[in-house]
């Protein structure tokens, strides 16, 4: 593993399945984006030796349980499969993204830089964005924050405490895979999470 990686936040992807030479040009198109990568052999896979942020598993033949072989990693698993896979069944496999074949590089590129930060990413060229989850809680603290309410007047709302509320944020923000509030409640806007006219 590159020693800077950590100071210049290039994220490091260990890349599984599709083959010899479909890894490698995963690889080299990941590269290409200023990623690191890895490209571990199907032995190393049962003792991984690598640190990796992301897993990126091309297709899902090469296992059965991508979340399983991305602990084994300490990161993430990203799926790049042939067709768009529904947001519940990328959650139920217990990978952090999908993006299809179909995509472009920008989107996968971003797909491996949001996952690696601690985001999900269920984005297709082809299909509509779909988002990770709310919970009811959570809809409710976008919808305040979509309404320029701050922290305070978030719990007074709520009826809950300024911390509560702030963990709510970072959920939010972790959920949709936003830098900043205001991206997540721009992105929570553009998803339909939001409902502006409700008290």
């Amino acid at each position: 593993m590159n020693p800077y990686s950590s100071i210049l936040q290039v994220p490091v992807v260990a890349i599984y399945g599709g083959g010899a030479i479909s890894a490698a040009a995963l690889g080299a198109l990941l590269r290409s984006e200023l990623i690191e990568v890895t490209i571990p052999d199907r032995a190393e896979a049962e003792s991984i030796a690598t640190d990796a942020d992301v897993v990126l598993l091309a297709g899902l033949a090469h296992t059965d349980d991508p979340a399983g072989l991305a602990r084994r990693h300490g990161a993430k698993a990203l799926l790049l499969v042939d067709r768009p896979l529904t947001l519940e069944t990328t959650l139920q496999l217990g990978a952090a993204g999908s993006v299809c074949r179909e995509c472009s590089a920008e989107r996968l590129s971003r797909a491996v830089h949001t996952i690696a930060a601690g985001g999900t990413y269920f984005e297709c060229d082809t299909h509509p964005p779909r988002a990770a989850p709310l919970s009811a809680r959570e809809r409710r603290v976008a919808t305040e924050l979509a309404r320029g309410s701050g922290i305070e007047e978030i719990a007074a709302a709520l009826c809950i405490s300024p911390h509560t509320a702030r963990t709510h944020i970072r959920n939010i923000r972790r959920k949709l895979g936003a830098r900043t509030s205001a991206e997540a409640v721009a992105r929570a806007i553009t998803l339909g999470l939001v409902a502006l006219s409700a008290p």
